[in-house]
């Protein structure tokens, strides 16, 4: 058992979308973002995300980023906190393990819709937010069915009366161009709760 197993903190925090909770560890899990949605790639590329998956069912998909882990699942849950009990006791003990959340050589195991993912997710790593983030912006798949992306804009990008401007004709476009398996992109974001909410 790790050392340091009893220390491990987690917080659970269901998101804007009803179908996902976000659940922030207090360690890095992995350097960069990664998706995945088949179990059976995920036993062999994303170790942390199949124990999520054997654990709760329903779920459609697990992104790592950094030190988060964001799940998503099939339909809204009637209570999150029964769910997130049980995600958080998993984290902890494969984390109190000692394993790897992602497996090395993950992203070339990535196939169908999942690569599609990582391919968009690429553009927002690499084109987009370096962009928006000169504005104090940025931007973030929050969820995806199937090619269909829903995104989330955070920072000063949230409740920017430029928002639908800049989801429409720079987010998307940028995303096409690159990906063009790409389907219908949706913007999630509460623009409401914004700095600057124009809703």
């Amino acid at each position: 058992m790790n050392p340091d197993a009893q220390t491990i903190q987690i917080t659970a925090e269901p998101q804007t979308l009803p179908n996902n909770c976000l659940y922030r560890v207090d360690r890095n899990l992995y350097v960069g973002t990664i998706y995945v949605s088949d179990r059976a790639i995920a036993e062999e590329a994303v170790p942390l995300a199949a124990a999520i998956m054997d654990a709760v069912e329903s779920i459609r998909g697990v992104r790592i980023s950094q030190s988060e882990i964001l799940v998503t699942m099939h339909t809204e849950p009637q209570d999150w906190r029964s769910i997130a009990r049980e995600t958080g006791a998993t984290i902890r003990a494969f984390l109190q393990d000692g394993s790897r959340a992602v497996a090395e050589g993950a992203i070339e195991k990535l196939t169908g819709n999942d690569e599609i993912r990582l391919r968009v997710q690429k553009v927002i790593d690499e084109q987009l937010n370096p962009n928006l983030s000169s504005h104090g912006g940025w931007v973030e798949i929050q969820a995806s069915d199937g090619v269909d992306y829903y995104m989330t804009m955070g920072g000063g990008c949230q409740g920017c009366g430029s928002a639908a401007a800049t989801m429409r004709q720079g987010i998307e476009t940028s995303i096409r161009n690159e990906v063009p398996e790409a389907g219908a992109i949706h913007d999630a974001t509460d623009h409401a709760a914004g700095l600057n909410p124009y809703m």
